[in-house]
């Protein structure tokens, strides 16, 4: 049985292959069973009348040799394979990787036929494997009357066919009308430097090795499923980077924060160490050979990286502009990693946008990569995959000019950061700082509970008349009106948004740190309705954390402030009934 799905929407043949070749290569977007994929064999060959879907019926894939299947079926069929031409036909097989390490793979083969505008998909996965990552069935996106067609190739209605024609779809349809709008992007490809299998591999092997343990003994404030899986992608990508030198390497990580990096690749067999303004908890769980060292970097003593191969700056935050210029300094052959998140120029303020019509943080790649290159590196740009916004780093490897050159090109940077901040240069060319703002060894609690207290008391007044403006208060008990964060801001007078802006989070945080009186749901506030000893006590039983629960001790809020009062009887309240001056 076929079905075909017609889009409505007009689209130009070359936004049509731009969307199928980002479906091929990313297919992860739209199948979240996905990891991703790594594209075994890919050729162009001679317009041919064959039809793919019978005859791929009797070939069986070997996963020992994987990489011979493709290159079997064309010789079998007498298939010209022609060099690479925009207008010839393309023939793909593709791994499909699945997000679960220890789930079966599969394994498609993709045709691109040009000359009819159409992208057929196969399933040539073994049938041992079960797999359940894509459609057993074929299926095909092709372009009529510049509309985008799918065509499905089964028996039966599954909910395969429900997800190629609810998701698939229109996410190609969505790539195609983005493609056409978008401005250039510093850097479209995820993992362009390594191999993407290797990388896949890799990263789950150390992600068993590290993670689970890691991930249990975290002392940290900070969300462990977050920093120690991030760290340990980053470390994936370094040590596939590294394969290439053949030997191991030594590093120092500028600013190694929980030194979970650090300690990842001193255990994978490289050596080096970490250096931040401050120590964590964290620390003191690792092995001895694990070096990391308490100091605050500046300026003035950055020679002492001198040592290693390679400089690492993994959201360096403030020296951020100068690990380019470390690596560079260094000497010739010194490389650098470095994978920015807050935008800081090099006397450690904060960079300051210049073109509206870009994001801040589009704006500052731009200025490190020009940064990078200014430094005399030839500066590769990737992507990588960690659970982060912030993803894209830079790496510098190779210098653009002759190792002779080496010391005349260091005085023109030591030059070019006198123009840009006003730092002075001694007889020995060493770069000495006039203000220099570094980071407080002491970490300052912003998370709203350290604001005055007035100002809290005055914005959560603020805000809860807010809600309950224009209610009937005369009936039920009224939790007031939902209101958008957004315009909740525009209440707030300019000295107090002034206080909140310092602080983490700002008025959303301060909401939830009020959790007691405020409910936050889908960017939207309303009044959360009291909860009871007894609902207390079941939510602290199910999460497990009932150890010292104290109740009606703090005075009820609602009881206080609200119009109405509190719903609940003082017997039940969680809270104290009590009056408050």
């Amino acid at each position: 049985m076929d079905v075909t799905t017609t889009s409505c929407i007009k689209v130009k043949p070359n936004l049509f292959w731009q969307s199928i070749n980002i479906l091929i290569t990313k297919p992860h977007v739209v199948n979240k069973r996905l990891w991703g994929c790594t594209v075994l064999n890919k050729y162009y060959v001679q317009d041919n009348d064959i039809a793919w879907e019978n005859e791929l019926k009797h070939f069986q894939l070997k996963v020992v040799n994987k990489k011979q299947f493709l290159d079997d079926i064309l010789k079998k069929k007498q298939v010209k394979v022609v060099e690479e031409c925009k207008n010839k036909n393309e023939i793909l097989l593709v791994e499909l990787l699945p997000k679960s390490y220890l789930e079966s793979h599969a394994f498609q083969i993709i045709y691109k036929n040009k000359s009819i505008t159409q992208a057929q998909f196969f399933d040539v996965t073994p049938v041992e494997n079960e797999q359940n990552l894509c459609p057993t069935f074929s299926y095909s996106f092709s372009l009529q009357q510049d509309e985008v067609i799918l065509k499905t190739f089964s028996d039966n209605v599954t909910k395969s066919h429900q997800w190629l024609q609810s998701t698939v779809l229109p996410q190609v349809l969505k790539w195609c009308h983005e493609i056409s709008t978008e401005q250039v992007q510093i850097c479209n490809e995820s993992l362009a430097l390594v191999p993407n299998e290797e990388y896949y591999n890799k990263y789950n092997e150390l992600k068993l090795r590290y993670g689970k343990e890691m991930v249990k003994i975290w002392p940290e404030c900070t969300d462990p499923t977050k920093f120690v899986y991030e760290d340990i992608a980053i470390a994936t990508y370094l040590l596939l980077l590294w394969e290439t030198n053949n030997k191991p390497q030594s590093f120092v990580d500028i600013g190694c924060g929980n030194g979970l990096l650090v300690y990842i690749l001193s255990m994978e067999g490289h050596t080096g160490y970490g250096v931040d303004v401050r120590k964590r908890k964290i620390w003191d769980l690792y092995p001895n050979n694990i070096i990391l060292k308490e100091t605050t970097v500046t300026p003035s003593n950055m020679h002492i990286f001198s040592d290693v191969d390679w400089i690492i700056g993994n959201h360096s935050d403030e020296l951020t502009p100068w690990i380019p210029v470390i690596a560079a300094q260094n000497s010739y052959k010194s490389s650098f990693f470095l994978l920015p998140c807050c935008a800081y120029n090099f006397d450690g303020t904060k960079y300051q946008r210049q073109n509206s019509s870009k994001s801040q943080y589009t704006e500052y790649l731009e200025y490190v990569k020009k940064l990078c290159d200014n430094c005399g590196f030839e500066t590769e740009i990737d992507r990588l995959k960690i659970p982060s916004t912030k993803r894209i780093c830079f790496i510098g490897r190779k210098r653009t000019y002759k190792e002779d050159n080496h010391e005349k090109f260091v005085a023109g940077i030591q030059y070019m950061i006198s123009n840009q901040i006003g730092l002075s240069l001694s007889n020995e060319t060493d770069i000495e700082t006039k203000e220099f703002k570094t980071r407080d060894p002491i970490e300052r609690v912003r998370n709203c509970t350290q604001l005055d207290k007035n100002i809290t008391e005055s914005i959560i007044s603020c805000i809860s008349n807010y809600l309950l403006d224009g209610c009937n208060l005369k009936t039920i008990w009224s939790k007031g009106n939902s209101v958008a964060i957004h315009e909740l801001i525009k209440l707030l007078p300019s000295e107090k948004l002034k206080a909140l802006k310092s602080e983490c989070g700002g008025l959303q945080t301060l909401l939830r740190n009020n959790h007691h009186i405020f409910e936050v749901r889908n960017g939207c506030v309303h009044l959360r309705y009291p909860r009871t000893v007894d609902e207390v006590k079941n939510h602290a039983r199910s999460k497990k954390n009932n150890n010292d629960l104290k109740m009606q001790i703090k005075p009820c809020w609602f009881y206080n402030n609200h119009p109405q009062g509190c719903p609940l009887d003082s017997s039940v309240c969680s809270f104290l009934h009590e009056k408050t001056t």
